[in-house]
């Protein structure tokens, strides 16, 4: 899959989840967006790509920012790490720091895990 594709279907799904947390159908969101249910869905798929003018129409419509519409469409790290940031937001001091505590394991067992690998 080219890394333009792989960035549509993140997009697509990203769109989709935003969706359902402002609790809108496939059906309510197009019908706000001016759009038949198909040509909204195809967003949703990551068959099209959205460009920045229908990007703020979808912020609107699902009430959030434009960024938390795209953010999690990186894979690079810093994207990775400002999304586990956004997800601790609001959390008490002691329940990040059991985050931490999972990830660290997590990382620890993936970490052994490709040690183990031959090189490629």
């Amino acid at each position: 899959m080219s890394r333009q594709l792989q960035l549509r279907h993140l997009v697509g799904q990203r769109i989709r989840n935003m969706r359902k947390s402002a609790g809108l159908s496939q059906e309510k969101a197009a019908e706000l967006l001016d759009l038949s249910t198909e040509g909204y869905a195809k967003y949703e798929r990551g068959d099209s790509s959205p460009n920045i003018m229908f990007l703020d129409k979808l912020s609107k419509a699902f009430n959030c920012t434009i960024v938390e519409l795209i953010t999690e469409t990186s894979v690079g790290l810093s994207s990775q790490a400002q999304h586990i940031a956004n997800l601790m937001e609001g959390l008490g001091s002691s329940d990040r720091d059991e985050v931490v505590k999972i990830v660290e394991s997590v990382c620890a067992v993936a970490h052994k895990k490709y040690k183990k690998q031959p090189n490629q």
